[in-house]
């Protein structure tokens, strides 16, 4: 009675477990996904790419179907996908099937990924390397092997130019200016990825009085050239922007009609000037005196096919041109030369400055700070104007009678991201790196805008013609230039310091 007790009771209690076995394997929890199918973490237009199968704790036939934004891939249910240009930007992921033997089915969903993101991992960090004077930006490494990097720097919001490397050196250009660097990953089939760093702030020098940091007051001996250790004395009717030593007969980009020769830059006598002497700039015509070094070839002494024209057309004028470029270079402050001209149609002064960086960005990357130019056809006006990418802000300063004809003090004063025009020490435009993000030009400072926090040359020149020169925005007619010899006179030029600001550099 007792062992038919206790069999029946093991029985009883193998059933149970049997059940429950039974009931765990074939009850909700029984099918299980173990794993999520997977599919790339980056995946860009042009590549196909390979699911990776889920996994499940009873065995399935398995099948795919790619989505995009959610929705179906047309006849896309293979383990593999070739990705096309216009799944760009949209979310990208795989619903797996899982059918069993007994008829039943689950679903598992991958992630989704979007299509052309790349993916990084670290940090875009900026520091300073005082002991070596520069910023070391440190970047992540790159998103995959096919993958390439530009680096750029800004200041001040804008854009440094041909700054590319991972260092950059300090200097004063940066004073008062927030500078951060860049890094920006490109790579087929995917969308571009900029990642920035932080920002390291260069405080504003201590401002002391302004006091003059360097001069030509052109009183050497009369009919000497300028000083050879501060000015180059130019040759030609053009140039190529990375060969300063190469005439290239193209009008300076403005159909000038001049060629520029060493000796019509000289130390002269002159009324007027401070101490009686001055630079005199001479353009003159060469139907009338014709230079025994001549004739010379402008822009249009050559057809369209640069082949010489039958018969000669020769330079109309030859004039002077003087540069500190490669020899003094200015950096902020305030500069300003006291000229004189002979203003009649055609002629074109000018004193002007270009970047110090010409020969390796060209321009206008490299900026131009027009400080005084005038035109013989309207005398009573002066205008000052910067130049950059897709921008000319600028100001013009009128009086009744011909400023080209009387003395007059033509200055910059400039601190970083602040430039204003002067006359006689009275400021007539004022134009600050902002301003270029408003209208009219509604500019990215960080694309395309202010160009000016860097070192920039001085530039003395006499012009004639050119087909900005004219009256009412209409080009100067070549008859209506005068065959008379045409002058420049410059007293001085001077560089001062201006509220702490005011770095002279001697190449």
């Amino acid at each position: 009675m007792f062992r038919s007790r206790l069999t029946g009771l093991v029985a009883l209690t193998t059933s149970v477990i049997l059940l429950l076995g039974m009931t765990s394997a074939t009850g909700a929890t029984a099918k299980k996904n173990l794993s999520l199918p997977v599919i790339p973490t980056m995946v860009g237009t042009g590549e196909t790419i390979k699911l990776t199968a889920g996994k499940w704790n009873q065995k399935a036939k398995l099948s795919d179907q790619w989505l995009l934004d959610g929705s179906p891939i047309k006849k896309a249910t293979s383990t593999s996908y070739a990705v096309p240009v216009t799944a760009l930007g949209h979310k990208l992921s795989v619903v797996e099937t899982a059918k069993f033997t007994d008829g039943k089915s689950l679903f598992a969903n991958s992630k989704s990924v979007i299509v052309g993101n790349l993916l990084i991992t670290g940090q875009a960090v900026l520091s300073k390397d005082n002991a070596n004077s520069k910023l070391v930006f440190t970047t992540p490494a790159l998103p995959k092997p096919t993958a390439t990097a530009v680096i750029t720097w800004y200041a001040g919001g804008s854009l440094i130019e041909g700054a590319k490397s991972t260092e950059l050196a300090i200097d004063k250009r940066f004073d008062s200016l927030n500078v951060f660097a860049r890094i920006t990953y490109t790579n087929p089939g995917f969308n571009p990825l900029a990642v920035s760093s932080n920002s390291i702030s260069f405080a504003a020098p201590g401002i002391t009085s302004n006091a003059l940091i360097w001069s030509d007051e052109f009183n050497g001996d009369v009919g000497s050239a300028p000083r050879a250790q501060d000015w180059n004395d130019i040759t030609g009717n053009g140039r190529n922007s990375n060969d300063p030593k190469t005439p290239v007969a193209n009008g300076w980009g403005n159909l000038e009609r001049q060629y520029y020769l060493p000796g019509s830059s000289l130390i002269s006598l002159m009324d007027g000037a401070s101490d009686n002497k001055g630079l005199l700039i001479t353009a003159t015509n060469q139907t009338v005196s014709a230079n025994s070094s001549g004739p010379f070839d402008c822009w249009y002494s050559l057809n369209w096919k640069g082949e010489r024209y039958n018969p000669r057309k020769d330079c109309e004028w030859v004039s002077g041109k003087i540069t500190t470029e490669d020899k003094l270079g200015f950096l902020y402050g305030h500069l300003e030369a006291r000229i004189k001209t002979t203003g009649t149609a055609g002629t074109w002064p000018a004193f002007w400055m270009l970047g110090q960086d010409f020969q390796a960005n060209g321009w206008p990357g490299c900026g131009e700070i027009d400080i005084h130019e005038g035109n013989g056809a309207l005398p009573n006006s002066n205008w000052g104007t910067l130049h950059g990418y897709n921008y000319w802000p600028g100001g013009q300063v009128n009086q009744q009678t011909s400023m080209l004809s009387g003395w007059h003090v033509y200055g910059l004063d400039w601190k970083p991201n602040y430039i204003a025009f002067s006359v006689d020490g009275t400021i007539f435009k004022t134009i600050t790196a902002n301003d270029l993000t408003t209208t009219p030009w509604n500019l990215s400072l960080e694309k395309s805008g202010w160009e000016f926090n860097k070192p920039q040359f001085a530039i003395l020149n006499l012009a004639v013609g050119g087909k900005i020169i004219g009256n009412n925005n209409n080009p100067v007619r070549v008859t209506d230039i005068t065959t008379d010899t045409k002058t420049m006179q410059v007293d001085y030029i001077r560089y001062s310091s201006l509220d702490g600001y005011g770095t002279l550099i001697r190449y």
